[in-house]
């Protein structure tokens, strides 16, 4: 998942020399990375939109939940006329995952921590583009970064939204391969209890458990 969401979204791949950040872009990106950097846990929901022209070809929600190691993460799909939904974490001990086919549910356990990379998001555009551009809009500064590190990355342009506020990101919108790619993040939740990220089996009386 982690390499999907940044190969597709950002397609970035270096962090080297970068110029060109105004001072003001800076302190924005810093404080919005710190509304990320909570250690009482944080949820949130981020719907990302794909389109081809005025069709949507693609659409997702995720639901993030993390605290210091602990992560749960819920993935619903939607292609056409088909809806695919899974949900995993990890717990500070064990990763779990649950896997929903045809009405059957499979819950499978592992020593390992699942590395789903959507509970990883991390935000470093001022470092992985040259150059930006920030507009107060009131109630969001929308700034938007171009020449990125990586000159080979398909996502020449990407803008994003901070609520002047909060500093909480709204809003992040791209394109790649003549793809427009639209992700909004809403519903944040501060402080979350160590068992929200552990599994409760007795919700799942007929699944299959499988411990690896």
């Amino acid at each position: 998942m982690k390499k999907f969401l940044f190969t597709f979204l950002l397609a970035l791949g270096m962090t080297g020399a970068y110029a060109q950040i105004p001072a003001e872009v800076t302190t924005v990106m810093n404080k919005c990375r710190q509304t990320f950097a909570t250690t009482a846990g944080l949820e949130y929901a981020m719907d990302m939109k794909t389109k081809l022209g005025p069709v949507t070809i693609m659409d997702m929600r995720f639901v993030i939940a993390n605290k210091g190691d602990m992560s749960r993460t819920k993935m619903i799909v939607k292609v056409l006329d088909q809806e695919v939904t899974s949900e995993s974490g990890f717990d500070g001990k064990e990763a779990w995952e649950i896997k929903r086919s045809k009405g059957h549910d499979t819950i499978i356990f592992s020593q390992k921590k699942k590395d789903d990379g959507v509970s990883d998001f991390s935000i470093d555009l001022d470092k992985e583009y040259r150059k930006a551009k920030m507009k107060d809009k009131g109630d969001y500064y929308e700034i938007t970064f171009s020449d990125p590190v990586d000159k080979k990355s398909e996502t020449k342009k990407i803008t994003v939204k901070i609520s002047t506020k909060t500093y909480r990101l709204l809003e992040m919108k791209t394109s790649a391969r003549g793809a427009n790619v639209v992700m909004t993040f809403s519903k944040y939740r501060n402080g979350l209890k160590d068992d929200y990220f552990k599994i409760n089996l007795s919700q799942y009386p007929k699944a299959a458990v499988i411990r690896k």
